[in-house]
């Protein structure tokens, strides 16, 4: 009984805490190259970010963004806006996504990103590069 009784208690506890979270996620069009998915997840109440993830495909690598590479969140008031870094073979990889939802269609969010790679190394005289780009994102 007890054994019943303590799953019971944490599908219960799991369901609570899936019904008290936010998510949403946002991406570049199938065929756009850079091709960068960024997904997360907050507390209904809004604030921090409980959860995060995001990848970057970018001429052939996969770079992987956790939640420690978060420099900015903000989703409030039908905004969301991360900006992400990462330094990984040589270059230090930044995104920005800023998102709006639709106020004619709540499931619509559009917005636009904005990819900026430089080289990791402060004494290199390189100059970074930009790319911009529309995203679509889902929010739950």
């Amino acid at each position: 009984m007890k054994k019943i009784f303590s799953a019971f208690a944490v599908l219960a506890l799991s369901v609570a805490q899936a019904q008290a979270a936010a998510g949403f996620s946002c991406e570049t069009a199938e065929n756009e190259k850079p091709k960068f998915v960024v997904e997360g997840a907050t507390p209904r109440s809004g604030g921090t970010l409980i959860n995060f993830g995001a990848v970057l495909e970018i001429e052939g690598r996969k770079i992987e963004f956790q939640q420690a590479d978060v420099k900015r969140y903000y989703g409030v008031g039908g905004v969301i806006q991360v900006r992400v870094s990462k330094a990984a073979e040589g270059q230090t990889y930044t995104v920005y996504v800023n998102a709006k939802r639709n106020p004619k269609d709540e499931d619509e969010w559009f917005g636009t990103y904005e990819l900026t790679v430089a080289s990791a190394d402060t004494k290199t005289k390189t100059a970074a590069t930009k790319k911009r780009g529309n995203v679509k994102c889902f929010v739950d």
